[in-house]
C-alpha cells in the first residue's frame, strides 16, 4: 500500500511535538511492514526539500505559512494517481483533501484546538479559528478518523463522526539505570497552552515545604523569557534549571532521575510524555482535562487534580514526595502501566484502518 500522509510538521522540525512523534513512529513501522509512505509537511530553516528518514520519504513542499494554501498544488504535483490512500493529520486547520482528492482519505485528529486558538494566534485569527473549527472538521465526518484518546473520540462524535478508531500512542524511551534525585520535571514546549507557569507556581509551593528540591524545565518555545522572569519573581530561580530542548538521550536521563513530572496543559490529544515518564518509573501529576484524563489514571500512574488548581498540584506532589512508600508504589505501578502500550500494536491498529 502506498500512503500519502499530510502533517504540518515532521520529526526533524525544531517545533515538533507529540503529534510528530506519533506520526513518525506509526509510519516507520508501516514502512517496516512493507508499505510505502511519503510525508508531506512544511519546511523550516536549514531543511532540505526531500529527505528519507527511517525509510519514510519526506517532501517539504511549502513554508509553514503556505502549507495549507498549497495543499491542492501538492496533490496535483506529487500525489494524484500515485497513492492508494491519503492520511491527513489535522491540527486545527485541515488540508481540505476531502474536497479534491480522488483517493480514500483518513483523518488523524489528535485533539480539537478549542480554547487553544486564543493562546496560539492573535485576534481576529483566533476568533475565526475557534468559530470555524467545527465546520472545517465536519467536512471529514463521513470518512474514517483515527484518534489517540476517548476524549477526542467524544468530541468528534458530537460533530457527527461515526467511523472513529482509537489508536493510542506509546513510549519509546529507554530508562537509565540512575538514582532518583530530589527533582520534579516539566518536559515539553514552552507555550501558553502548556501553562508551564502553573508548574513553576506549584513548585514554589513545593519548595517552601521541601527546600532541597529542584525543578527542571526541559523544552523551548515563545514563553521561555516570561518563565525565566516568573521564576525570579517567585524566588525560585536558583532552584530552577531551564535546559532548553533536549535530545532523546538527555530526555531519558531526566525522566529517569526526576521523582515526578508536572503536566499542567490546557488539553492534550493523549499526552505522550505521560507514558514516557511512566516508562522511566516516574509518576505524572496533571490536570483533569481532555487527553490527560485518558493517559493519567489517578492512583495508578500518577494523580489528576482539578483543571487550573495549581495549589492542588502542589499538594498532590507534596503528598507523594513526603511519603516514600507511597511514591515507590506509584513509581512501580507507573512502569507497569506504560507496558500496556506499544508502537508495534498501535501501527497494526492503524494499518487495519487504512486497509479497511
Amino acid at each position: 500500500m502506498k500512503i500519502a500522509f499530510f502533517n504540518w510538521r515532521d520529526i526533524r522540525n525544531p517545533a515538533a511535538g507529540g503529534a510528530e512523534v506519533y506520526v513518525h513512529q506509526i509510519l516507520k513501522r508501516l514502512v517496516e511492514k512493507g508499505h510505502s509512505a511519503t510525508l508531506f509537511s512544511s519546511s523550516f530553516p536549514g531543511s532540505s526539500q526531500m529527505e528519507i528518514i527511517d525509510g519514510i520519504e519526506h517532501i517539504r513542499y511549502a513554508c509553514k505559512y503556505l502549507i495549507y494554501p498549497k495543499s491542492l498544488l501538492c496533490y496535483k504535483k506529487h500525489i494524484r494517481g500515485k497513492y492508494d490512500v491519503i492520511v491527513e493529520s489535522i491540527n486545527g486547520v485541515p488540508f481540505f483533501t476531502r474536497l479534491f482528492a480522488k483517493e480514500p482519505v483518513v483523518s488523524l485528529v489528535h485533539q480539537l484546538t478549542r480554547e487553544n486558538w486564543y493562546s496560539a494566534l492573535p485576534f481576529p485569527l483566533a476568533f475565526l479559528g475557534y468559530h470555524l473549527e467545527d465546520w472545517m472538521l465536519s467536512l471529514y465526518r463521513n470518512s474514517p478518523a483515527v484518534v489517540p484518546s476517548a476524549s477526542t473520540r467524544n468530541d468528534l462524535e458530537k460533530l457527527g463522526f461515526r467511523q472513529i478508531h482509537i489508536v493510542h500512542g506509546a513510549a519509546e524511551v529507554a530508562p537509565k539505570p540512575v538514582e532518583k534525585q530530589n527533582a520534579v520535571l516539566y518536559l515539553g514546549r514552552l507555550t501558553k497552552s502548556k501553562r508551564v507557569g502553573h508548574a513553576l507556581r506549584a513548585f514554589s509551593i513545593i519548595s517552601e515545604n521541601i527546600p532541597d528540591y529542584r525543578l527542571w524545565i526541559a523544552g523551548s518555545g515563545p514563553e521561555e523569557k516570561n518563565l525565566v522572569k516568573l521564576a525570579e519573581e517567585l524566588g525560585v530561580s536558583d532552584k530552577t534549571r531551564f535546559l532548553g530542548k533536549v535530545d532523546e538521550e538527555t530526555k531519558s536521563e531526566l525522566l529517569s532521575k526526576a521523582k515526578l513530572l508536572l503536566f499542567p496543559a490546557v488539553r492534550e490529544g493523549w499526552g505522550l510524555v505521560t507514558l514516557e515518564a511512566n516508562a522511566c518509573s516516574t509518576p505524572v501529576i496533571g490536570y483533569d482535562v481532555p487527553g490527560l484524563h485518558d493517559s493519567i489514571k489517578d492512583g495508578i500512574n500518577g494523580c489528576l487534580v482539578p483543571d487550573g488548581d495549581l495549589n492542588g498540584m502542589a499538594r498532590s506532589a507534596l503528598g507523594l514526595l513526603s511519603d516514600k512508600k507511597r511514591l515507590k508504589r506509584l513509581s512501580a505501578s507507573s512502569l507497569e502501566y506504560s507496558k500496556r502500550f506499544s508502537w508495534d500494536k498501535s501501527a497494526e491498529e492503524f494499518e487495519s484502518v487504512l486497509e479497511a
